[in-house]
């Protein structure tokens, strides 16, 4: 038998793994010291970087950031795929209130940094509002979409606004990931998820 020659990892590999680690590590920090809190060169540091190295690849505080968030969404959309798939009407509001909620189970730093980015962006961090505010945005507009659809199929009711309704559901969910957060041990959020499904579709049907 040939000996087993390692494949040698690219420059663009290597640099995919750091960029991943350092965007790992800000997660981890931020979710506990909020990004006021944290600096470049202790997220470079935590990953097991140089105190530069955050700054030469992302070039600023705020790229780096909204690095941050565009991961965490994708772990939330990821989810989405999962729990909605293919679903439509009252069904995938259900499944997409349980896609927040199983998102921040499997992923509690993820979106523990991204809640208090979310304050932050009222603050300390206005240059992220209009990135929030457009994931807001998108939420509820998938509430609402599938919202339309059970009302369409007959599902839920004619004399429901979808829009204000989807306002109303994503600020439950919010609200109840909130909660957790702030009292993990307190808070069932399975059996949140469980609750809030159910008194949704009573309120729709």
């Amino acid at each position: 038998m040939s000996p087993t020659v390692p494949v040698r990892r690219t420059q663009e590999d290597r640099r995919a793994e750091s960029d991943r680690r350092l965007i790992n590590s800000a997660i981890r920090l931020i979710a506990r010291n909020g990004s006021a809190g944290t600096t470049l060169a202790e997220i470079g540091v935590a990953a097991g970087y140089s105190r530069g190295l955050p700054s030469e690849r992302f070039g600023s505080k705020q790229a780096l950031l909204e690095s941050l968030v565009d991961r965490v969404e994708q772990a939330f959309q990821d989810q989405v795929v999962i729990d909605v798939g293919d679903r439509t009407g009252l069904e995938a509001v259900e499944a997409r209130i349980h896609a927040h909620l199983n998102g921040a189970l499997k992923g509690a730093s993820g979106v523990r940094s991204l809640y208090l980015l979310y304050m932050e962006s009222l603050t300390v961090a206005p240059q992220l509002h209009g990135r929030i505010a457009e994931l807001s945005r998108g939420y509820r507009e998938a509430f609402a979409r599938h919202l339309r659809e059970g009302q369409q199929a007959g599902e839920i009711r004619g004399d429901l606004d979808p829009d204000h309704q989807a306002m109303v559901i994503l600020g439950a969910v919010r609200g109840l990931i909130t909660q957790w957060l702030i009292e993990p041990k307190a808070i069932d959020l399975a059996a949140a998820r469980t609750a809030l499904t159910t008194m949704v579709r009573r309120s729709l049907t």
